[in-house]
C-alpha cells in the first residue's frame, strides 16, 4: 500500500469504479445547467427504466398497463414520453418553434434532436433544458394520476414547464450575465 500527502475523492473514485465508455446521449443528459431531479429522472428514462406499465406487468399480472395520461394506449417508455397524444401536446407547447417543425415527436427523434443539439448553443441550452424538465413534469403527472389526483390539462403542465426554464434562465443569469444573457430573447422567441 502506497501512503501518499493529499487525498483525492476523484482517485479513489476512479480506482473503485468500473469504467465504461461514454453512453452516445450523456451530452444530452448531463449539462452543467441541468437541475438534478430532472437530469436523473431523464438518465432513469433513457436507459428505459421507469416504472411504467409495460415494465410493472413483469413483477405484477395484475397491474394496470394503459397510460395513465391518455388512457387508450398501453404504457410504455416511448408512449408515455412524446407517442401519447397528451405528452405530444405539452412537448409542442413547450418547444413552440425552437426546432423546426419537421421534427418528429417519438422517443427516438425527439432524444436525437436533444443529443445532437441545434445551431445555436443558448438554444440547445433551452432545447436540452426543456427536455428534461418535460420529462420530469410528464412523469410527475402520470404517477399523479395514477394515485388519484387531480389531473391537470396539458395547458397547465405547459405553463409549469415554461416557469421551470423562467427561473432556471433567471438563475443562471445571475451567476454568470454574459453567457445566458440572450437566453430569455430566445426562449420567449419559441412561441
Amino acid at each position: 500500500m502506497e501512503f501518499k500527502p493529499g487525498f483525492l475523492t476523484s482517485h479513489t473514485w476512479n480506482i473503485i469504479r468500473t469504467s465504461k465508455p461514454k453512453v452516445e446521449w450523456s451530452k444530452g443528459i448531463w449539462i452543467s445547467e441541468a437541475t438534478p431531479k430532472f437530469a436523473f429522472i431523464t438518465w432513469v428514462a433513457m436507459h428505459n427504466r421507469l416504472a411504467t406499465g409495460d415494465r410493472v406487468l413483469r413483477w405484477n399480472p395484475q397491474a394496470i398497463t394503459t397510460c395513465w395520461l391518455c388512457r387508450i394506449e398501453p404504457e410504455t417508455r416511448d408512449h408515455l414520453l412524446f407517442e401519447c397524444p397528451f405528452s405530444e401536446e405539452v412537448w409542442k407547447g413547450v418547444i413552440g418553434n425552437l426546432v423546426s417543425s419537421g421534427t418528429g415527436y417519438s422517443w427516438a427523434q425527439v432524444t436525437q434532436t436533444v443529443v445532437n443539439g441545434l445551431r445555436e448553443r443558448i438554444a440547445t441550452f433551452l432545447l436540452r433544458y426543456s427536455f428534461q424538465a418535460a420529462v420530469y413534469a410528464l412523469w410527475n403527472e402520470r404517477n399523479a394520476r395514477r394515485v388519484g389526483d387531480f389531473s391537470q390539462p396539458a395547458t397547465c403542465l405547459i405553463t409549469r414547464i415554461d416557469k421551470l426554464v423562467r427561473n432556471r434562465i433567471t438563475s443562471l443569469r445571475q451567476r454568470n450575465r454574459r453567457k445566458y444573457e440572450k437566453a430569455m430573447e430566445k426562449w420567449m422567441e419559441r412561441t
